[in-house]
């Protein structure tokens, strides 16, 4: 009876362990995308397949409000690390998309993951063509993006001002929330970058893992 008791005990602790937290939440499968890695390989849907993905969004020449975001993505791998197994594939990764790609190429995405001590097994950055990026950002996490040379997407002129060759403009108004992606692309939440933040960000990425 005791053995019986304790086995029921046991499945009930598991079953709790599993409920979907309240926050996190269907937002929506993303596009089909395909960006190049700082490491000169393609990242996107094929790569992340499988995986629980936490993306951002940044630029390297930013001054502002950039570093912050960096420094809290650090502070979020350094949480996330002792979680992932040691050796093979990382269940969890961070993804950061550039919202800058004509000055954002894979060697400057190098230097500045070296600066903020990425692991490229856990944190990975992504950079390609503007329009292919401004479509992931805005039609597929449903998040902001705005340049200050080109009009907010669907207001008159958008289509006749595309990129010409320019760096994105420092006063670019991009998302500075972590977006948490489950294994098959399905955005499941968004948090912000502050303690309480990195927190729920880092128990949806768990809870989405089974870490």
């Amino acid at each position: 009876m005791r053995w019986m008791l304790a086995c029921t005990l046991l499945l009930a602790l598991c079953a709790c362990k599993r409920e979907t937290p309240a926050d996190v939440i269907d937002l929506g499968v993303l596009p089909t995308w395909t960006m190049t890695a700082e490491d000169g390989t393609p990242i996107g849907t094929e790569q992340l397949h499988g995986k629980v993905w936490i993306a951002n969004f940044l630029f390297t020449s930013c001054q502002s409000s950039c570093p912050p975001l960096a420094k809290a993505t650090a502070q979020l791998q350094d949480r996330l690390r002792p979680l992932l197994p040691k050796d093979g594939p990382a269940p969890v990764q961070i993804v950061s998309i550039s919202v800058d790609p004509v000055t954002d190429t894979p060697p400057v995405l190098a230097a500045f993951a070296k600066k903020y001590g990425a692991d490229p097994r856990i944190w990975r950055f992504a950079t390609g063509e503007y329009d292919a990026m401004e479509h992931l950002v805005t039609d597929g996490f449903l998040l902001p993006l705005e340049r200050g040379d080109v009009p907010p997407k669907g207001m008159p002129g958008h289509d006749h001002n595309p990129l010409t060759g320019r760096p994105t403009p420092v006063e670019t108004a991009h998302s500075l929330r972590f977006v948490v992606v489950d294994q098959e692309g399905h955005v499941r939440g968004t948090w912000d970058k502050d303690e309480a933040g990195l927190q729920r960000t880092l128990n949806a990425a768990r809870w989405l893992a089974g870490l």
